[in-house]
């Protein structure tokens, strides 16, 4: 998971997240709502990552507006950060306990 370090609007191909990621072209990303709509997500696939200045180019247009920001807003808002989540989708992680004395997990 990253967040938006600018806005990114309706109609755009690229938008920026945090550098350094592992990510890569052909992963699948959501963008979340940064609105009170809760339909309001994009879903797209990356044809590019710049690990660099983590910006993303995406395989075809945002239908929403998400809101980004360089910094976290929680001075503005008692801790809460309003900047735009995207999240990884391609990947899974798969978390297998262990059955000790009958107890598992």
């Amino acid at each position: 998971m990253s967040r938006l370090t600018q806005v990114a609007n309706k109609g755009d191909t690229g938008f920026f997240v945090e550098p350094g990621l592992d990510w890569v072209a052909g992963d699948r990303l959501g963008l979340l709502p940064t609105s009170y709509q809760w339909d309001t997500f994009d879903e797209v696939f990356i044809e590019s990552y710049d690990s660099e200045t983590g910006e993303v180019v995406a395989d075809r247009t945002l239908d929403y507006y998400h809101f980004g920001r360089e910094t976290s807003t929680g001075d503005l808002y008692s801790g809460l950060d309003m900047r735009g989540e995207v999240v990884l989708l391609t990947r899974n992680v798969k978390i297998i306990g262990e059955d000790i004395e009958s107890w598992g997990g």
